[in-house]
Parts: structure tokens; sequence; C-alpha cells
């Protein structure tokens, strides 16, 4: 099967940037056979802990990227507009010990500034201006801290924590503004934290009282994770996606979070996340996937719940105002 050209151009970058392409499983599309050898492993419905969803929460990456500056609050808003119920935070510390909403360890990208992230305060971080081409209307935004965004989308998004980095006590910490900002409540909106390998021990402490998102790294691990510690919910990335792979978590009761972002963020990727069981589907593209599922009968309208299952529908319809405090604790 020949690849397209977004596809032949992703696979060189990302070998360029050391993934073992051959290894990746997700550049060609899955058989009938791969699906039913998937289907045995999950056995008859009702089998193991296996859990069905009956609708998918749109997950919105870096909030609406494509639409508006990623990770501002703008994004958060356009992400909730456009049908997510769910908003995805990357999340870095100060040198200070504030932790903020940006992707990169600098933040060259994305303001007017320069510098890595944990060498600069948050009084200098709040100084810089975010840059767009998205369009006059996102001029003199700034970055937002973790706990502005949590006020805002507080009642109207799920929120996935995608932690970048930060000091050994980022778990007290973490824990600390979500406790303080309310979501420990038993009506309070669901919060993922996503770990990567390299932060599991870091972080894992967090899945006492919050959803810890490990990504799939193999059978083994799963396995393992899920025997001794509480998850329940995993990530996986379309440079990981198999059926076997999402079968694999199924298996042991866990909630499947798909990643289709990249040359799979379309169609494809969406029907492969569907039918893996999937019951968070994260994208850079809301204006088509929210459309998609809704036609389906998929879409997750509500806001899910601590316990995975939807809040009361007196959850907060109309857009929180825009934040005027100048509290940044």
């Amino acid at each position: 099967m020949s690849l397209s050209r977004s596809t032949t151009s992703f696979i060189m970058l990302m070998e360029a940037a050391g993934w073992n392409i051959n290894a990746a499983p997700n550049l060609h599309r899955f058989s009938e056979e791969d699906w039913q050898d998937a289907s045995k492993r999950l056995g008859p419905k009702g089998a193991w802990q296996v859990f069905h969803p009956q609708k998918i929460v749109a997950v919105g990456h870096r909030g609406a990227k494509h639409f508006a500056p990623e990770n501002t609050i703008s994004a958060h808003e356009t992400a909730y507009h456009m049908g997510a119920r769910a908003i995805e935070f990357d999340v870095r510390c100060t040198k200070d010990g504030h932790f903020i909403i940006i992707h990169d360890k600098k933040v060259e990208r994305t303001t007017n500034g320069t510098g890595r992230v944990k060498d600069l305060t948050l009084a200098e971080i709040k100084a810089l201006k975010i840059t767009s081409i998205k369009g006059s209307q996102f001029e003199g935004e700034t970055i937002p801290t973790l706990r502005e965004a949590l006020r805002n989308v507080k009642g109207r998004f799920a929120v996935d924590i995608d932690f970048k980095g930060g000091p050994k006590n980022s778990a007290a910490i973490l824990e600390d503004i979500l406790i303080s900002e309310g979501f420990m409540q038993d009506d309070a909106p669901l919060v993922t934290i996503f770990s990567r390998r390299q932060h599991f021990d870091m972080l894992k402490s967090l899945s006492k009282n919050f959803a810890f998102r490990p990504h799939y790294l193999s059978e083994q691990r799963t396995v393992e994770w899920t025997q001794h510690h509480p998850i329940n919910i995993m990530g996986l990335r379309r440079l990981s996606f198999s059926p076997k792979a999402a079968a694999v978590i199924r298996r042991q009761g866990v909630r499947l979070f798909s990643n289709v972002m990249g040359p799979y963020d379309n169609i494809m990727g969406f029907d492969d996340a569907i039918r893996a069981g999937s019951q968070f589907i994260q994208t850079d593209y809301l204006d088509q996937l929210v459309p998609y599922l809704e036609k389906r009968g998929l879409l997750e309208t509500r806001v899910l719940g601590r316990d995975f299952m939807p809040l009361p529908s007196n959850v907060p319809e109309s857009v929180s105002p825009a934040l005027t405090s100048s509290s940044v604790n």
C-alpha cells in the first residue's frame, strides 16, 4: 500500500526524532483478522470486567489549537463551543513553583518572550503576550496558570492534565491545587492526569484520589500497572495503536483514552478508535470529530464526574465570564 505525502512526511519527521517507525503498527489499515483476534482477547460481552462505552467524549488537544492560540483561555472556550466536553492542558512549572499551561520547554514559539519556562518566574511569564496568527481578537492574551484554567472550565469540561515537568514534589503541588479548587468534591468534574514513563514514580501517588492515566507501553506493563495501582484509564497513542493493544487495555477493566493526533486525525483514526472501544478520543480537529460522533449518536454532550458517569444536567451551559481576578496562586 502506498502512503500519502502527509504520512510520508510524518514518517520522516518521526524517524528524525528517533522513533522506530518499523515497529509502529499504525501506518497501515488493520485487517478484519486483526480486529477478530482482538475481540477474542476480550471474550464475550460480560467476560472479564470490560467497560463498553455508550457515548464517547471528544477531547480538545491543547484546547482547539487550529482555531485559537493553543493552551489559552480562548482555546478552551472555542473547544467548548465546538462540542468538546474534555480539555487537555499541557502543564509546566515556573522557576518559583507555579504550574502554568504551556506545551514547549521554551516560550519562544507561542509568546513574544525568550527563555525556558523553568528559568522564568510567574511574574515574568505573565508579562509575556501570546503571539498568534489566528486573528486580532486574540491579541494581548497571556499564558494562564493551572488555577486560572481550572476555574474557567470547572463544571463545563472534564480535564486531562498532561504533565510536562516540574519539581520532585510535583504530585503534592498538583494535588493541593486540585483539592483547593474543589476537584475532589463528589460533584466535581473528572480530572485525568497523564503521566509519561519517566514521571510515573513521581506522580503515581495521585492515583489514590484522581484518575491517573499512563500511556500504553506493552501488555506486560499494562497488567503490572493495573494490578499494583488503582488505574482505571489508559492512553493509547496512534503510534502505538493496534486492535490488540486496545484489547489488552480494556481486558483489565480500564477505560480507553485514544489519541489520534497526526496523519490519522481523520475519519480513519476516528473509526479505529471507535471500533477499539474508546470512551475518549483526543483530536486537533474537533470540527471533524464532533459531527462525526454526533451523526452516529455517539457524542457525549454531558460532563463526566470523578466516577466517569455524567454529572447532573444542571452543569453550566453558558461560557464562564473572562477572568478578571489578579489572583494567580
